[in-house]
Order: structure tokens, then sequence, then C-alpha cells
């Protein structure tokens, strides 16, 4: 049983199959209402939840506080702190931000409570084809999840206050999102979108507050409804989740890989680019990752 309420299409050559699922995320990025549009997220392996990967250290770690915002917040400052000490902080001769600084370190590895998405749904799909360890990921399928933007205030690229202030500022049930600064080439190439929230233990899957569907019976999920009615035109009744599931077939993946890099330009060394005017930056960011294989 699938943890999600993803679609995914069911019958047709691995051709056809990679075309539907196309055709399926395109079709709920574009012919959504533009002031309500979905945000994107990949995960090439798709038994991992939905969660910043500060909580996840927080779970696995041996000997670590619990996960509450208290321990996400403290845990976070050290994280903070550890990075400017290691002179990693700093981009162009200018001191980073909390924030700026927990995004750059985001995207090269490190645990921190932002959780990544994107504006464009084939980088998301990239990343679900895509994984930073293959050894650990090549033989699952792949998830990529909408998420509905956030109507609540967003957090301002260069908002200069620690990151207590800002966490403790985004209420409970709610999350926030910050577009980080270009001040590193993964952020620019991956659009440095983020979400922040408070630890939320309402649904196992996700740890922040956004809603997803139970995962049975998939078929009467809202978005099986939506995905199987577009040829009718008949939209479902009721509202749409906070976040809605697609599945890449793990024996998809090689195909859609090849397929994105000859139409989009993505490769892996485009996407993960090395960051060689910070050489310790990545040995940091690994030092500070999620544990237990993550």
């Amino acid at each position: 049983m699938s943890k999600w309420d993803w679609w995914y299409p069911t019958t047709g050559t691995p051709d056809e199959r990679m075309r539907e699922i196309l055709r399926a995320i395109l079709d709920l990025h574009l012919a959504w209402p533009f002031d309500d549009p979905w945000l994107w997220r990949g995960q090439a392996n798709w038994e991992f939840g939905l969660e910043p990967g500060m909580h996840t250290r927080l779970r696995a770690k041996t000997g670590s506080p619990p996960l509450t915002d208290d321990n996400v917040e403290g845990e976070t400052l050290q994280l903070v702190y550890a990075a400017q000490n290691s002179n990693i902080g700093n981009h162009e001769g200018t001191a980073l931000t909390n924030m700026a600084l927990l995004a750059m370190l985001q995207h090269h590895g490190a645990a921190t409570p932002l959780l990544d998405v994107s504006l464009d749904p084939l980088l998301a799909l990239y990343m679900a084809v895509v994984s930073p360890d293959p050894k650990r990921d090549d033989g699952k399928h792949g998830a990529v999840f909408a998420i509905k933007k956030p109507k609540s205030k967003a957090i301002e690229p260069f908002d200069h206050r620690i990151f207590s202030t800002i966490y403790r500022e985004v209420p409970a049930g709610e999350v926030r999102l910050y577009t980080a600064p270009d001040v590193s080439e993964r952020l620019r190439i991956q659009r440095g979108h983020f979400l922040l929230g408070k630890v939320s233990d309402s649904d196992p899957r996700v740890s922040i507050s956004l809603t997803i569907e139970p995962a049975e019976p998939v078929h009467s999920s809202w978005i099986w409804e939506r995905m199987e009615s577009r040829r009718g035109g008949v939209q479902p009744q009721k509202l749409a989740p906070d976040v809605v599931v697609f599945q890449v077939a793990q024996d998809l993946k090689e195909a859609l890989q090849k397929l994105l890099e000859a139409r989009s330009g993505l490769t892996r060394e485009f996407v993960f680019p090395t960051s060689w005017h910070k050489p310790h930056l990545e040995d940091f960011a690994t030092s500070h990752r999620r544990l237990c294989g993550f």
C-alpha cells in the first residue's frame, strides 16, 4: 500500500505512460487558476515523508532531543552559528542573513527547517528521477508533489532578523513561503523557494501543517478524480487538499531522465553544481545532513 494518495497512468506502453504523466503534471500546473498556483517538489524515493531535513535529523539522531518547535529552533541556531564560525556565512564579502544562509545550506545537503520547492514542475520531475544518492533511490518509485502556494505573508528574501524571531512569528497551522536571493549556483538554478512551518503531528506523512488526503482508497482521492475527469471537463466537487502527489514509476525513471535532459537541458551537473568558490561548503553541509541514510 502506498502512503500517498497519488495519481499515475495505469495502462499503455512506457512511452504512452511517460507522455501521460507529463500531461497530467502540466495540466495541473498550467490549467489551474493563475491566482492560485502550485509549488512543486520532487523526491526520488517515495518511501520518505514530506518533511524538512531538520525534522528528520531530530527523529533519527541517537540521543537527539524530541521533535518540538523549541528543539527545531535551538538546533537551527546551532547550525547557523557553526556555519558563521566556519566563515561559510559570507557571500562576496557580505554576511548572509540567517534565512539566506539556511537556504544555501539546505541546497547543499544540510538538514534545515526549510522544505525546498520549485515553481518549475519539470525541475521537480527531474529531481524525482535523478537522485543525489543513486544506490539508495534508483530502485524506488519517485514522487512529484504539487503543494498549494501559501496565501499568508511571505518571508522577504533579505529579511535581516535572526531565525528565532522569524520562526516564532509563523502561526501554528500555517506555512510561510521564503524566496532566497541567488547566493549560490544551486539556489539560482533550482530557483530557491522554501516553505517554513511549525512542527505538526496531525499526519505521519508530513511534519508541517499541510493537508494530504488519506492514501486509501486512492481512486476516490481528489487528484485521481481530477486527472481522470480531464477529458470530460467535469471537475471534482470537493476542495483540493494542500498537497497532491504524482507517482513516478521506477521503470520510467531512466527514460524520463533522458527525455528531460534532451528537451530541457537539465543534467545532473547543471542541477547539482559544485561550489568551487566555497570549497568547504559541501563538507560542512554533509557533516550536518539528515542521518540514518538520508
